[in-house]
């Protein structure tokens, strides 16, 4: 078989540049080595399809030399996203912190309406065709499958994923491909993703959950905080308020978390608060001290870390500097972040394909003409909300556009 443009990778990034260069003119062939396309983009926002995030800049995004596909992002902007899929079909909402997702509240109207869209301008999809080498052949490439099946392309637009969710399809082939042309690939970390810590800091939380505050700091600087959900886990600390900050993991060493079980409280406002329980609840002991105000078996944990022992103690003995050991701990609950859950739990992969070797107005390839990169494979990645789907689009548009000329 012989085509124009071949994608390897039928994800979010593969389909918008086969869109692109598809509506240019050009014949086009989606590769996708698992039996459905798009598979990732169906869990993605739990279901729901987080498209994008309105407010998508530069910051929002990590990895070596990062500034240089600022470019791309300016080019195809959360609006211009917004625009694309409108075109489709596809109506929109914005809720809390920019996230925009499809009114119909499900991620597989998004996903019909990219394949619906490329059945219209003719763009073939091989499902189950895994690429396992790509050779460069004078003016053009080979592509061969595992299956020893051949495709012969003028040009090829890499959009494999990274090494998240390999089940889904995306389980690092792409970065073994493009080593084997000669790319550097960076150091691969998952993102988006559950947390280990130490076990002595969550040790019978198991199962927990509590709104909180959780602030960032990696050796020693404070980086970012997040509001939400935490979820006490047997390994460590999961929920969207994890996802939401797990960023970070990648880009420093000796992180800990600060976490506030009472932010709706400063210190001084929750010592008072302590004070009066000491007076109201004087014939209880501390077994029984945060009833009604935090999750008991939580509360119990948290007083013993504070260094009271024995929750036998008596209410009334509390004397002035526990109520501040135990305010502080409320406030400033602190863990040490060891690792990840890896990349079968991470939503993004953190570094890939280096972009010193890539030109950044185009995508293409500075070591091998005519093949492009989009997506995940590259050494890109964004926090949660919205931001790592907009680097799909946006990099998938650019590849399509300049691959179609």
């Amino acid at each position: 078989m012989k085509t124009e443009i071949a994608v390897i990778g039928g994800g979010a990034a593969g389909f918008v540049g086969a869109i692109t260069a598809g509506r240019a003119g050009k014949k086009v062939v989606i590769l996708e080595r698992k039996e459905r396309v798009l598979k990732k983009l169906l869990i993605t926002g739990n279901g729901r399809c987080n498209i994008t995030n309105i407010g998508a800049s530069i910051s929002n995004y990590f990895g070596e030399n990062i500034n240089s596909v600022n470019n791309i992002l300016d080019r195809f902007t959360p609006e211009h996203t917004l625009d694309f899929f409108q075109e489709l079909g596809i109506m929109c909402n914005e809720e809390k912190r920019g996230k925009i997702y499809p009114m119909s509240g499900q991620a597989s109207s998004v996903v019909d309406s990219l394949r619906f869209e490329a059945e219209k301008i003719g763009i073939e999809i091989k499902t189950e065709f895994y690429v396992r080498k790509i050779e460069k052949k004078n003016s053009g490439f080979r592509i061969y499958s595992e299956d020893k099946r051949e495709i012969e392309a003028d040009k090829v637009i890499l959009a494999t994923g990274g090494k998240s969710y390999p089940e889904l399809g995306s389980n690092g082939s792409g970065f073994e491909i493009a080593e084997k042309l000669g790319h550097t690939i960076t150091e691969l970390i998952p993102s988006i993703v559950q947390l280990k810590v130490e076990k002595c800091q969550v040790k019978g939380l198991q199962g927990i959950k509590v709104d909180t505050t959780v602030t960032a700091y990696g050796n020693g600087k404070k980086i970012c905080t997040y509001n939400g959900e935490l979820l006490f886990t047997d390994y460590g600390i999961s929920g969207n308020v994890i996802f939401n900050i797990s960023y970070v993991f990648p880009l420093y060493k000796n992180i800990e978390f600060e976490i506030d079980f009472m932010p709706k409280f400063n210190y001084n406002e929750l010592y008072v608060i302590l004070q009066k329980r000491k007076e109201i609840l004087s014939h209880l002991t501390m077994e029984q001290f945060f009833n009604g105000m935090i999750n008991k078996k939580l509360g119990q944990f948290l007083s013993k870390m504070s260094g009271i022992e024995k929750l036998s103690k008596p209410v009334n003995s509390l004397n002035d500097s526990e109520l501040k050991k135990l305010c502080t701990i409320l406030k400033k609950y602190k863990v040490t972040i060891l690792e990840t859950t890896g990349f079968k739990n991470a939503q993004v992969t953190a570094g890939g394909v280096s972009l010193n070797e890539i030109n950044t107005e185009t995508l293409e390839s500075r070591k091998v003409k005519g093949l492009y990169f989009a997506g995940e494979i590259l050494d890109v990645y964004g926090e949660c909300g919205g931001y790592n789907l907009q680097w799909a689009w946006a990099s998938g548009y650019t590849a399509g556009k300049n691959a179609g000329k």
